[in-house]
C-alpha cells in the first residue's frame, strides 16, 4: 500500500526521495563506522600523545575491535586527564565531549575521566589496556564487561553477552578477580546475580529471550 500525504493522494518517487534527505539531514547522532571511528581516535590520540596523557578505547567502538556487529553513534575514550582543547560540553560523570570533522562526518567523541564512585574501575581498565597492531590501545574484554555492567544500560548488557559468548575471549575468572582487587569482595558479590545471569544468557541456559544471541 503506497504511503499517503497528508492530503489523502499517494507519495510519488520524488516526495519519498525528498522524506528520505529530510530525515539524514536531521539525523542529530548518526552512527559511526569502524573505519570513521579509527580516524577519531587516531586524532585524539595525537593532541593526547602531545601532552603525554594516557587514553584507551572504549564503548562501542571497542565493541567493533572485539567483533560486534552493533552500531555506535560516538567514540569512548578513557583518560588519565583532561585534553586542553576546547569542548562541545562537559560530561556530568566527568571528562568532555568533543565533535571531531573525519571527512565529510561529524563525530562526537566523548573523552572520558571519571570522578564519580566508578573512578577506581576506570583507572584500572585503563593501566591495563593493550596496544593493537594499529598502534591505538583499547580496554581488555574482561574490562569492558566490567564497565559496561556498571553503566547497565541494555545495550551494555547486550554487549556484555556478545563478549562472553564469543570463545576463549573473556576469561570470567578474571572478571570476578579484576572487580575484588578493585572495589573488594562485597562488591562482587552483588554483581554476582546479575553477572550469573549475562552468562547464562550466552551459554544459552536460560529461556528469557535475548537480542542477539537466541539459539536455532
Amino acid at each position: 500500500m503506497p504511503h499517503l500525504r497528508e492530503n489523502g493522494t499517494a507519495m510519488s518517487e520524488s516526495d519519498y526521495k525528498q522524506l528520505v534527505e529530510r530525515v539524514l539531514h536531521n539525523v542529530a547522532n548518526p552512527t559511526v563506522s569502524t573505519d570513521t571511528g579509527v580516524e577519531a581516535v587516531q586524532q585524539m590520540a595525537q593532541l593526547a600523545a602531545e601532552e603525554e596523557i594516557e587514553w584507551a578505547v572504549a564503548g562501542g567502538l571497542a565493541m567493533h575491535f572485539y567483533g560486534s556487529p552493533r552500531s555506535t553513534h560516538d567514540v569512548d575514550i578513557i583518560a588519565s586527564q583532561h585534553l586542553s582543547l576546547t569542548s562541545d560540553h562537559r560530561l556530568s560523570f566527568g571528562g568532555s565531549s568533543y565533535t571531531l570533522q573525519v571527512g565529510k562526518y561529524a563525530v562526537q567523541v566523548d573523552w572520558i575521566v571519571r570522578n564519580d564512585g566508578y573512578q577506581k574501575y576506570y583507572r584500572a581498565a585503563l593501566k591495563e589496556s593493550i596496544q593493537l597492531p594499529n598502534g591505538l590501545r583499547v580496554v581488555t574484554p574482561e574490562w569492558l564487561v566490567i564497565l559496561k555492567f556498571n553503566a547497565g544500560r541494555q545495550k551494555d548488557l547486550d554487549d556484555i553477552v556478545f563478549l562472553l559468548k564469543q570463545q576463549n575471549m573473556v576469561d570470567r575468572s578474571v572478571v570476578k578477580q579484576k572487580v575484588v582487587e578493585t572495589t573488594g569482595e562485597d562488591v562482587w558479590l552483588a554483581m554476582l546475580p546479575g553477572f550469573r545471569r549475562l552468562c547464562d544468557l550466552a551459554d544459552g541456559n536460560t529461556k528469557e529471550p535475548s537480542k542477539y544471541y537466541d539459539h536455532d
